[in-house]
């Protein structure tokens, strides 16, 4: 790689990131979110591992009023890996809290100076902490969900795979020490497969050629920079960088069974997004292993589209993502 080339992949990912930022700030002014914000309490920057960064806190919103203990959501934010924060995602966070949830919305350590497994040991040790502490906040621990879009919701999958799946991974083998399983998770958009992003060529939804350009360097960028240089390939070394891969393997064992009841799913990604594949992919695998799950697909939608709120498909989605959540607390009353 030129000199050049890394330079303006730097450039380019600081445009998206502040953009991004500049975004959720924008929206951070707007009327729901502000009359949402007097209905719930927020506590910032605590820290899930002592004497950590920044990298190690989370952020918890619940709303002031109404009975405890509440369900919990603990939400892993997107961004390719490299990029955003809790910060970027508060209007998720707070979203969720405002209708009824105590929701812990996590950092973790970022790509390419932090490269696999960095991310995902992040978030077992937040999902360790807040299986411990929900409890404290407000939360109901029997009703832990787990949710996340994009980058977030490999996290997510690989999170619940390795909490239902031994795996002789060290990081695995943490997650599954905690010894307790989500109750549901939510795979919104997700990269769900890291690894051999030329994949996606022939794979990429009928959408205008720049977007696809655009869309297909910077899936090559964002596995590049969590895997390095072996990012074209799957390496079981590495299992929980491609979640899918995992859970295909584990569907083509016919009489294998997690080893934990796998948690109620719901996935959704629009039509127009690169990782559409992904998500089929998911519930192929799902169905295969006889897991309970809800899959949708939002016509013409690109990517994370329900974060930007502009269309009446996110719309459609919030709608039918909270009757989902509805569903999934009584399910394990």
């Amino acid at each position: 790689m030129t000199n050049s080339t890394s330079h303006y992949k730097k450039i380019r990912r600081h445009l998206f990131d502040q953009g991004f930022r500049l975004f959720s700030r924008a929206k951070s002014y707007s009327a729901y979110q502000r009359s949402a914000k007097r209905r719930c309490k927020i506590i910032r920057n605590v820290s899930y591992l002592q004497n950590s960064s920044q990298s190690h806190q989370l952020d918890i919103y619940r709303p002031r009023n109404g009975a405890l203990p509440r369900p919990v959501i603990m939400y892993i934010h997107g961004g390719g890996f490299t990029m955003c924060s809790k910060d970027t995602h508060q209007g998720v966070a707070l979203a969720y809290a405002d209708n009824g949830y105590v929701v812990f919305n996590v950092n973790y350590r970022l790509a390419p100076k932090h490269r696999y497994p960095a991310a995902i040991e992040d978030v077992a040790h937040a999902w360790q902490w807040i299986v411990k502490n929900a409890e404290r906040y407000g939360g109901d621990p029997n009703q832990i969900s787990v949710a996340g879009e994009s980058a977030g919701g490999n996290l997510t999958l690989a999170l619940a795979s390795a909490c239902c799946f031994r795996f002789d991974e060290p990081v695995a083998k943490f997650i599954w020490n905690i010894g307790v399983v989500p109750k549901s998770i939510m795979v919104l958009c997700g990269m769900l497969q890291v690894s051999d992003p030329h994949r996606l060529i022939n794979l990429c939804p009928p959408i205008n050629r720049l977007s696809q350009k655009l869309d297909l360097t910077i899936a090559r960028d964002v596995s590049r920079a969590y895997l390095g240089p072996e990012y074209k390939s799957f390496h079981p070394d590495r299992m929980l960088a491609d979640p899918l891969v995992v859970l295909e393997l584990e569907a083509l064992e016919s009489e294998s069974k997690p080893d934990r009841l796998f948690p109620l799913t719901y996935a959704m990604v629009g039509t127009h997004d690169i990782l559409l594949d992904d998500t089929r992919r998911l519930e192929k695998a799902l169905n295969s292993k006889h897991i309970q799950n809800m899959v949708s697909y939002f016509p013409n939608q690109g990517h994370a589209f329900h974060l930007l709120g502009f269309s009446n498909q996110a719309k459609i989605f919030w709608k039918e993502n909270l009757a989902f959540l509805s569903r999934a607390a009584r399910a394990v009353k």
